[in-house]
């Protein structure tokens, strides 16, 4: 690999793991909301995620075309490889426990409570008057 090619090549490592980082820090985010409780403030689909994932797959993309090319690859290109390897590792943990954790709510969610009403709020000796329209 030229030396161009090489920094040119760690540049765009750097980048994604930026970007890692970044996402990283959006599920965090939102994993701490969700065991708070607190999802309202949650968006369905969050656009910023959603073009950090892109960005991200773009980025594994130009990297995979130049490393099938090359042959030989520094060994600080290689450290960063490593590193963002281990970035996704993370990401993917909490996307499953974030997984897991919605999945809790939503089967709390579903689960509705039988109402009691209580007897003596009706009394049945006065009549009740319906309006009844045909």
């Amino acid at each position: 690999m030229s030396v161009n090619t090489n920094v040119i090549l760690k540049k765009y490592l750097q980048d994604l793991i930026l970007e890692l980082k970044k996402l990283k820090a959006i599920l965090e985010f939102e994993n701490t909301k969700i065991t708070q409780g607190i999802i309202d403030i949650l968006e369905i689909t969050n656009p910023k995620k959603d073009l950090i994932v892109n960005s991200i797959n773009n980025y594994y993309t130009t990297i995979n075309s130049w490393l099938k090319t090359q042959e030989q690859i520094q060994e600080e290109i290689n450290k960063l490889i490593k590193y963002a390897l281990s970035l996704k590792k993370m990401i993917y943990t909490q996307y499953e426990n974030t997984y897991k954790m919605l999945k809790k709510i939503f089967a709390q969610k579903k689960a509705i409570p039988k109402i009691q009403f209580f007897k003596s709020s009706f009394n049945h000796k006065e009549p009740i008057l319906l309006d009844v329209i045909i």
